[in-house]
């Protein structure tokens, strides 16, 4: 599924970070692939919040929100392309990134249907 979204990412990575919070607003609720649970996000100030669905009937439970930043994604963004496989890439090199993005799931849903 995520295989084709290809992104022409900014140098700072700032303008889609910018755009996904705006999208994001107040509130929206976005499946994970992998289970068919559906997370909330929420911007709040600099940050995104993540917690549980309240509107879809199959929410993942999330007993503590998680906040993702700018920096995190960044770092999700500068590797989105090689993670996907549409670079060439080593298992190390995708373990590094889920290794250092322990919220990428979220991250990757909110670039597809955000981006």
């Amino acid at each position: 599924m995520l295989f084709d979204r290809r992104i022409d990412w900014s140098d700072s990575k700032e303008e889609e970070w910018e755009l996904v919070k705006s999208k994001v607003g107040n509130g929206i609720e976005l499946p994970l692939p992998d289970s068919d649970r559906w997370f909330k996000a929420t911007a709040n100030g600099s940050n995104i919040i993540i917690e549980t669905a309240e509107i879809n009937v199959r929410p993942l439970t999330v007993h503590t929100p998680i906040t993702i930043d700018f920096e995190e994604f960044k770092n999700v963004a500068a590797n989105y392309h090689a993670f996907l496989g549409i670079d060439a890439r080593t298992m190390s090199d995708t373990h590094a990134i889920k290794d250092s993005s322990p919220n990428l799931r979220f991250f990757f849903m909110l670039i597809y249907h955000l981006l």
